[in-house]
């Protein structure tokens, strides 16, 4: 599906983005704090409100003295933001986070993120800061390196600020993997976990290893000495042993996290894969990790993470960012040729057609980690070079129906009976929003169903796959060029569904033409369906069976898939769609190929549609 989803969608090179912001360097590193953002260039560090609206800056360099800021950590619990640098034998500072020219705290001669410009990880977790990178200081005869440290954040805690002394020992995981870049890393709040994501380049070649351990505990050494890790392996069709960049999805049960992965090779269309995991049990260990004076260090146990989904392959992608509304994923990713990406993925972890809310006129990258405004969680802060944006990544106003709307497959947006407009829900009432359900992935707007009864009595069942969150006017009504198919006690309708019964004399052997028009308040939806003596559909052609099951499905009734043939349905209800009825009558190719065609459907549907290709030089829509 993903193959023929890249080789037929076309670029878009369009912009519905929000502030921008050019800065006079490039773009090290930027975070977002609760009430503030901070954005990190070579020479300044600023301070910004979440509107990017700079309020405070300070000077990280000077004629005489270089310094690089590697670590930038806001500790909104504690009013603080962390940064640590190389000037002269390295430092670290504690700033007030709400005026980030107040220095409250200043210690030199400390080296906590890496000298050059190696990947480093560093957040909080709970009271104490984790920090993740490659022990340059190595020597070359030493078998051990430190390469994850746990830091008190307070005076009052072991050994004082910014120490990773624990009780009786250093509060540091090592290895013996000499090449380690950390790529990531979180806390989880409830519980409190750690998780550290990293690549390792070994003798037996690379890998990606997640690290994991439990942050609740009181003491550094005993968070240390929690230590889990396992191997992340990525993809079946193709090795892609590199992490490029991840998030965790929000999620009420497990850790659902997912990952960029690539092959390292920019020639391949399909070079990078976006993959989901379940990251809540993490046990064992990988080869060449430990805790601190752990003997002996470097041994494995526990199996490989093997993926959920892969839900996306492009050719290169450079960041991934996730939010979720009730059982839907939104994923939104960044490219290394400019584009900004949303993907929305149903509780099946199947993907909709993917779009693209931004793409950079000179291809700049988009940097590997991306933020969402915390305040209301509608755009999200990319940086591309020396830029930053802050996109809206909801784009409900642009539908001027509750038909766009809904064809738009957007669990962010639904359609506001009250305000007759396609918005967020926190922009409607309690009881005025209509949005899609949770399978609309998998059904048209319209789904029908028809029973024959003993007296051959047809009756025609309709079902909109839309939910509500209130009781809204609603009608159905069936014509036959002018003239009504069914009436009175024959027709029924309550939201979201409709009956209308007739005659089997009705249905002449080419079909019956009828119009279907549905009102919700002031909207109304027509839709032109064709009805069919269900047991005289046969089909005499190559791939008959297939051919006949789509036409039996399309036609409202049942394929038997024991006897291989048409039948009346035996009442309303869940009707399968016709890629689960029929997809067992295709090969693979064709069966990937029906799925693209539905996915075009859907982008036909709604001019307001678009998506994406890998094609960068097509410029089609």
């Amino acid at each position: 599906m993903r193959r023929y989803l890249l080789g037929i969608l076309a670029l878009l090179k369009y912009c519905i983005c929000g502030d921008v912001v050019n800065f006079d360097g490039d773009i090290k590193d930027f975070v977002v704090g609760n009430s503030k953002l901070f954005v990190l260039t070579d020479h300044r560090l600023h301070q910004m409100r979440h509107d990017l609206y700079e309020e405070k800056r300070k000077d990280i360099i000077n004629a005489t003295h270089h310094n690089r800021v590697n670590i930038l950590v806001p500790f909104d619990a504690n009013g603080t933001l962390i940064t640590c640098g190389t000037f002269e034998d390295g430092y670290c500072e504690v700033l007030d986070i709400n005026d980030i020219t107040n220095s409250i705290y200043y210690e030199s001669n400390i080296l906590v993120g890496p000298r050059q410009k190696d990947k480093s990880v560093a957040f909080i977790a709970g009271r104490f800061l984790f920090v993740g990178k490659m022990d340059e200081d190595a020597k070359p005869q030493d078998s051990l390196f430190s390469v994850v440290s746990l830091l008190s954040t307070l005076e009052s805690q072991p050994g004082g600020i910014f120490s990773r002394i624990a009780e009786g020992s250093d509060a540091s995981i090592q290895s013996t993997v000499r090449d380690v870049e950390f790529v990531d890393g979180f806390q989880r709040v409830s519980p409190s976990e750690s998780y550290l994501f990293l690549n390792a380049k070994t003798d037996y070649g690379r890998k990606v290893h997640i690290m994991w351990m439990n942050s609740s505990k009181e003491k550094k050494i005993h968070i240390i000495k929690s230590l889990q890790a396992a191997t992340i392996r990525c993809c079946s069709d193709k090795v892609r042993a590199v992490l490029v960049a991840c998030t965790v999805i929000p999620s009420v049960n497990g850790v659902i996290w997912a990952g960029v992965f690539s092959a390292q090779n920019q020639q391949d269309p399909e070079n990078s894969a976006l993959a989901l995991y379940d990251i809540s049990n993490v046990q064992g260990r990988v080869k060449g990790f430990c805790a601190y004076d752990e003997k002996p260090c470097g041994s494995e146990s526990g199996s490989e993470l093997q993926p959920l989904s892969v839900v996306f392959k492009y050719s290169s992608m450079s960041a991934v960012a996730a939010v979720r509304n009730g059982s839907w994923i939104v994923l939104f990713i960044g490219t290394s040729d400019g584009q900004l990406i949303k993907l929305v993925l149903d509780e099946k972890f199947t993907p909709g057609c993917p779009t693209v809310l931004f793409k950079s006129d000179d291809e700049r990258a988009v940097f590997t980690r991306m933020h969402f405004d915390p305040v209301d969680f509608k755009h999200i802060y990319i940086a591309l070079k020396k830029q930053l944006r802050r996109v809206s990544i909801v784009q409900c106003a642009k539908y001027s129906t509750l038909k766009d709307c809904r064809a738009a497959q957007d669990p962010l947006c639904g359609w506001c009976v009250n305000t007759h407009r396609c918005s967020t829900q926190d922009e409607c009432s309690d009881t005025s929003w209509v949005s899609i359900t949770k399978n609309s992935f998998e059904k048209q707007l319209f789904s029908f169903q028809m029973t024959e009864n003993s007296s051959r009595k047809i009756t025609l069942y309709l079902s909109l796959s839309l939910e509500s969150t209130g009781n809204h006017a609603f009608s159905c009504a069936f014509t036959r060029g002018t003239t009504k198919l069914c009436d009175g006690a024959d027709l029924s309708a309550a939201f979201p569904d409709c009956s209308c019964s007739f005659s089997d004399q009705m249905l002449y052997t080419g079909g019956l033409k009828v119009s279907a028009t549905v009102t919700i308040e002031d909207q109304k939806i027509t839709e032109m369906l064709t009805l069919r003596n269900c047991s005289s559909i046969t089909e005499n052609t190559p791939n008959a069976s297939y051919t006949q099951c789509v036409q039996c499905i399309s036609s409202g009734c049942h394929w038997s898939s024991s006897s291989q043939r048409c039948e009346w349905t035996h009442g309303p209800g869940p009707q399968l769609n016709i890629k689960d009825a029929c997809k067992h009558l295709l090969s693979e190719m064709d069966y990937s190929i029906s799925i693209g065609d539905s996915c075009l459907h859907r982008m036909r549907e709604n001019t307001n549609y678009f998506c994406l290709s890998s094609q960068k030089s097509s410029g089609q829509v």
